[in-house]
């Protein structure tokens, strides 16, 4: 019963309901007829940038009306939640590790995120981040991904869907 409110406590944190505005401009008059009415929807707050330092573990997977990808809910060690944008091969309780430091116990795994220095060659990336601390731009709908083919000093070379 404490873990369900708990649950839905922090679920509310990251969500916002979106306002329509219906085809109405910034007077309140109608510009395109016909528009209006449908479901409500939540904004769902998503981590773009992951720089926590630390395991998670993946609790509900969601899908957004808002984006075409899933979402996968995230409960990190230390208790912090998020929204992640779901790579392919990432289920239910399969824990991800977040973060700007390598890790060096362990294997790289799908749904990782670190610096592109640190991930192996010839393996499958999403969700990746252009310039420093502008968060994820590159790869980031449903089930897209890229692939890493080269290193050259501090720089990756990036395969993409679009060759």
């Amino acid at each position: 019963m404490i873990m369900f409110y708990f649950f839905n406590v922090i679920k509310k944190k990251l969500t916002k309901g979106l306002k329509k505005n219906g085809g109405r401009n910034f007077l309140g008059r109608v510009c395109i007829r016909g528009q209006g009415g449908g479901n409500k929807k939540l904004y769902r707050f998503i981590d773009f940038f992951r720089r926590i330092n630390l395991m998670g573990r993946v609790i509900k997977i969601i899908y957004d009306t808002n984006r075409s990808a899933r979402l996968a809910f995230i409960i990190y060690i230390n208790g912090f939640c998020s929204y992640l944008i779901l790579q392919k091969n990432v289920k239910i309780n399969k824990f991800l590790y977040s973060g700007t430091l390598p890790l060096y116990n362990e294997i790289i795994k799908d749904g990782y995120s670190m610096p592109l220095k640190f991930i192996p060659l010839f393996s499958n990336i999403c969700n990746i981040e252009l310039k420093p601390f502008i968060g994820s731009t590159l790869c980031r709908a449903a089930e897209v991904s890229c692939l890493m083919i080269g290193k050259i000093k501090n720089k990756a070379i990036l395969k993409l869907n679009s060759k």
